[in-house]
């Protein structure tokens, strides 16, 4: 079992006091307190100073957590030498991924994976990319699906595939054309001050939106916000608002469309999905061997 102590300690210390920790961690602050106490009780000494701001280590803290850093590596090598002895028999991988990757990618290569590995246990963790990037340094995930930017240096990550976005015009727009062809060039900038449906902060495409609107010097009205690609296509479809959505979402829509389509031409604006890795761990042969599949696999689609 995972030993909470070290996380916890380090949280405290990364986020300068008990209450920012806390929310990073995803438990309450009272909880974080007492579970500190307990520990200092356990030990009989004092390992946090919390008269200075942000709080320190004392010298005690500061020998804890250079132990149980030791500890966690030791942990951590066993736990790579005793997945690479099973040969991949046994195991499990945590996956974290974007909720439009969780809908439109991820099925094409984890039925793969787990009909090669099916002894590894799969847990997926389905959350907007900056939770995702989050999560990746702290140890939560093993490696996760999302596209680019990434905003997190401590991240590395190896290329899966490209897609085009489109914006999405509705036929009740004053900009729609009844005849537009595959042909027809569209100049962003002239959406500026228009109503816009969007996904939400933290989600990996309202990061490219957002981008693409400050490279176009767009200001949008935002009229709606979802987790939801394709729930932004289908408003979008029956003239709620101008929205942008990826390839893949238009392309898995049983919907007759009558919107619009306009590619985002420019290369930089083409959407990266990558599968990513915490840069400084040594990554469990699990991980490895997913990550070579979901390389190999986009490889031949692509």
């Amino acid at each position: 079992m995972k030993d909470l102590s070290r996380e916890y300690v380090q949280a405290i210390i990364d986020y300068g006091n008990i209450s920012h920790a806390a929310k990073a961690l995803y438990i309450s602050q009272p909880y974080l307190s007492k579970f500190i106490k307990n520990l200092e009780q356990e030990l009989g000494v004092e390992i946090i100073n919390r008269k200075t701001t942000p709080v320190t280590l004392t010298y005690a803290g500061e020998r804890y957590l250079y132990y149980m850093n030791k500890v966690e590596n030791t942990v951590q090598k066993m736990q790579h030498e005793m997945q690479g002895i099973s040969n991949l028999k046994r195991g499990r991988l945590k996956i974290g991924v974007s909720p439009i990757l969780a809908t439109y990618t991820l099925y094409q290569l984890l039925p793969h994976f787990m009909q090669l590995y099916p002894g590894v246990e799969i847990e997926l963790v389905e959350e907007a990319t900056e939770t995702l990037e989050n999560l990746l340094i702290q140890n939560h995930i093993d490696v996760c699906l999302n596209s680019l930017p990434i905003t997190n240096p401590d991240i590395m990550y190896d290329y899966l595939y490209e897609e085009y976005n489109f914006i999405v015009i509705p036929s009740n727009h004053p900009m729609y054309k009844k005849d537009q062809t595959n042909q027809d060039l569209f100049d962003p900038s002239q959406l500026d001050g228009e109503k816009f449906i969007l996904a939400k902060p933290g989600l990996g495409l309202r990061r490219f939106t957002n981008q693409v609107f400050s490279e176009y010097n767009i200001h949008p009205k935002i009229v709606l916000e979802t987790t939801n690609a394709e729930n932004s296509l289908r408003l979008a479809n029956n003239g709620v608002a101008i929205t942008i959505v990826p390839q893949c979402v238009i392309e898995s829509m049983a919907l007759s469309i009558e919107a619009n389509l306009y590619p985002l031409k420019d290369p930089k604006f083409k959407s990266h999905i990558v599968i990513s890795y915490c840069k400084n761990d040594t990554l469990l042969p699990v991980a490895e061997a997913f990550i070579s599949i979901a390389k190999k696999q986009f490889q031949s689609i692509t």
